[in-house]
């Protein structure tokens, strides 16, 4: 080979592995870019658990409340009757009979009446 031929030839091999490897560079570029996107999500997914548990907090809250004024409107607010009143005590009467009470039967009677009760041996039948 001529040497004007091979001398540009190594020039130029020379200037191309003297250059920057921007390979390196960009794998570790495309890693960044990697987590920051990776972090992002992350950041944006416990924002919208935190947003939801809060909304889910207020309206729990909110239903609560409804629930218990709408259980106070509609209590019996009337509360207990009173005692009623003792009536009066009625006036006793007197009997206009002047009569004496009689017993109903007389003692004599009734002793008869069980001895014919009873049969000869003193039994009742």
């Amino acid at each position: 080979m001529r040497p004007w031929i091979v001398f540009p030839l190594y020039l130029f091999l020379l200037l191309a592995g003297c250059g920057e490897d921007d390979r390196n560079q960009r794998a570790v570029q495309a890693v960044i870019e990697e987590e920051v996107e990776k972090r992002v999500r992350n950041y944006k997914e416990v924002r919208m658990q935190r947003c939801y548990e809060q909304a889910l907090q207020e309206a729990s809250y909110l239903a609560d409340s409804i629930l218990l004024l709408e259980a106070r409107l509609e209590r019996d607010t009337m509360g207990k009757p009173p005692k009623p009143e003792k009536p009066e005590k009625p006036e006793i009467k007197t009997v206009l009979d002047s009569l004496p009470v009689k017993p109903l039967l007389d003692k004599t009677k009734k002793a008869e009446k069980d001895t014919l009760m009873k049969d000869g041996n003193g039994n009742n039948r």
